[in-house]
Formats: structure tokens, C-alpha cells, sequence
């Protein structure tokens, strides 16, 4: 049997947990370590290492056999796929070469848009008729977890603890989310996208997951963490209207790349210290974000890394349904989402 690493190229499953069960595993994520530090894992508590062994062990003996009988299946949708991408894009050549006018130009990119769009949603409409037989097994990897279509961090949860900006105003999708525990510690996961839409194009807020961890405090009040240079306009006004005031930090480097709002600078300070601005960079880091988002509201943290992509994917079109690559992709990001806890240290009462 082989085992996906959490260090794989992505190209085949490395075996990287040795036969000696007493030796310990340290786990990484591609590129970025979440911590130089591991904590000591104890025996009866279930941890990354574990989770390693037991969701490879489920690829291969139970969801490869499942998926082997979609591959037809998915031969098909690839040929509708193509089929309908084609014919929107020679559409689109013809309305370039031969229509004048005025609407033209619009015409001619909404028929640019709708091959990418068929491309995608028919390659979506069989992965989620895929996911919903094999994600109850593979979360059998972790006790206690389990995938839903319904977010668990809500649209109310996001508003309320103001993580993002242009939450009433911004469209929204959701896609795979999660819920359960790991080291005692409750954690929800939402997949989602935030855009907002302007005359001619729409601009990404958020594309990435919104990671709900339960706290062993209760926040006084309200402290944000945002990029200062998002990819989009923000003079943090919902910020100022709910009287957030900006708090200085003594960090030249942390300050450059975000700036913090909080309803109580004293509590603010004491959230946002030097040990927890690298952890928070770390996390950033290890998403391959783009810039990430965070906020203490209520008894939660809240962690935004916007990675401008689809997680969790599995059901690629254009290769076998039962390609492990798909796997170990899927398992490194779930992976570094429990990580989080490891790294925070939240199943310690040791605070920040």
C-alpha cells in the first residue's frame, strides 16, 4: 500500500511513514511548514501522522474501487465538455470576423465567457455527484468529521464578526464545507467566494475558506485583521461605521502587509502579538494565499486565506477519475487546516 505525503509532488503517493510505528512523524506542507515546531502528539490523541496513514488506506481500499465505475461516466461529460466550449468559441470567432455593430464586443466576450462557464459547470455538476458518495468515506480518516453542502460558518458569522468588507453588497457562492473536532478543539470550515460585481467585470473579495475555531475565552469586543493591499479598493468604512478604531502595533514588517481595527485597543494588544503575527503569517503561508484575513468575535478566531482557487477539488474531466494525485492534493490542504490547531496550540489552555 502507498501512502500520500504531505511533501508529494502531487504526482504519485510517496511512502512516508516508516513500518517502525514508533517512530514520529513530523508533518509538513509543500512549500511552507506551518511551524518549525511540532507539538508532542500523545498516543491516544488522534493526530496529523494518523490521519495520514488512515485516509490513504481508505483511497485505496475503498474509494478507488467506488470511483473506477464513474470513469465512464466521466468520458462523457468530457466529451460534452468539449463539445460545448467548442462551438460557444467558434461562435465567438465568427461574431469577431463578422458582426458589426454595437452589442458586438459584448456578445463576442459573453460567448468567451460561456465556454469557460460550460467547462465548469458541467465538470462541477459531476464532482459534487461524485463527492457526495466518497466524502462521508474519506472523512472516516478523522473521528468526528464530516463533509456538507451546508456552510457551517454562515453568511451571519462572517457579517457579524466583520472579516471581510462588502459582505451585504458582494455575490456569493458556497462549496464543500466541514465540521467537527480535532484535539478537543471545534472547528467549521466554509468554502466560499465573495466578488463584487462593477460594470464590465467582478472583483474577488474572497476566494478561499473561512475557518470557524472555537476558543477556550470569550472576546470583549471585536478585533480585524485585513491585508493593506487586497486587489481591491477598501478605506475600511464598514470598519469605521461600526467604530472600529485602527491599533498601532510595533511591528514595521507585520504592519506593511495588514492593518488592524478593533473595538478595544487594550484587548487588541494582547491578541496581536509578536508570537501571534507569525503564526498568522505562517498561516498565510501555508494556504499559498494571496493575503488572508482574521477576527476574534465572540468566543471564535476566524481565519480567511484567500487563495484565489477551488479547494478540495477532486473529478478532474481530463484525467482518470481514480488518479491519486487528486487525493493527495485534497488531503495536504485538509491537512494544513488541522494543522492550524497544532500550530495555534488551541487544544492547550495556554491562550495565544
Amino acid at each position: 500500500m502507498t501512502i500520500p505525503s504531505l511533501k508529494g509532488n502531487g504526482k504519485t503517493f510517496t511512502q512516508t511513514i516508516k513500518q517502525n510505528s514508533e517512530q514520529q512523524i513530523q508533518p509538513q506542507i509543500e512549500n511552507n511548514s506551518i511551524s518549525n515546531e511540532v507539538p508532542e502528539v500523545n498516543e491516544k490523541e488522534y493526530s496529523i501522522p494518523q490521519f495520514q496513514k488512515d485516509y490513504a488506506n481508505l483511497v485505496e481500499t475503498k474509494v478507488v474501487p467506488i470511483l473506477a465505475s464513474y470513469e465512464q461516466e466521466r468520458k462523457k461529460r468530457l466529451t460534452w465538455a468539449i463539445l460545448a466550449a467548442s462551438c460557444l468559441s467558434i461562435l465567438a470567432i465568427i461574431i469577431f470576423l463578422f458582426v458589426d455593430g454595437r452589442g458586438s464586443g459584448d456578445l463576442f466576450w459573453a460567448c468567451i465567457a460561456g465556454a469557460f462557464g460550460s467547462w465548469h459547470l458541467i465538470k462541477k455538476s459531476f464532482e459534487k455527484k461524485v463527492k457526495k458518495i466518497i466524502m462521508p468515506t474519506l472523512m472516516h480518516a478523522i473521528p468526528g468529521f464530516y463533509w456538507q453542502q451546508t456552510p457551517p460558518v454562515t453568511q451571519d458569522d462572517i457579517k457579524n464578526c466583520m472579516i471581510i468588507p462588502f459582505v451585504d453588497k458582494a455575490s456569493k457562492t458556497f462549496d464543500d464545507c466541514f465540521v467537527g473536532e480535532y484535539r478537543n478543539v471545534k472547528i467549521a470550515i466554509s468554502e466560499c467566494e465573495y466578488s463584487i460585481k462593477g460594470n464590465n467585470s467582478s472583483t474577488e473579495i474572497l476566494e478561499g475558506v473561512v475557518i470557524k475555531i472555537d476558543m477556550n475565552k470569550n472576546f470583549d469586543g471585536i478585533t480585524v485583521i485585513r491585508p493593506r493591499k487586497p486587489g481591491y479598493r477598501d478605506k475600511q468604512d464598514d470598519l469605521k461605521r461600526a467604530k472600529l478604531n485602527e491599533v498601532k502595533l510595533e511591528d514595521p514588517e507585520f504592519d506593511k502587509k495588514f492593518i488592524v481595527y478593533s473595538t478595544d485597543q487594550i484587548e487588541a494588544r494582547y491578541l496581536i502579538t509578536t508570537s501571534f503575527m507569525d503564526r498568522f503569517k505562517a498561516v498565510e503561508n501555508a494556504f499559498n494565499a494571496k493575503f488572508a484575513y482574521c477576527s476574534f468575535h465572540g468566543k471564535s478566531v476566524y481565519i480567511a486565506p484567500h487563495t484565489g482557487k477551488d479547494m478540495f477539488s477532486l473529478c478532474s474531466l481530463v484525467k482518470p477519475i481514480y488518479n491519486k494525485e487528486q487525493f493527495e492534493t485534497l488531503f495536504n490542504e485538509f491537512a494544513s487546516i488541522l494543522a492550524l490547531v497544532d500550530h495555534f496550540k488551541l487544544d492547550k489552555k495556554l491562550g495565544l
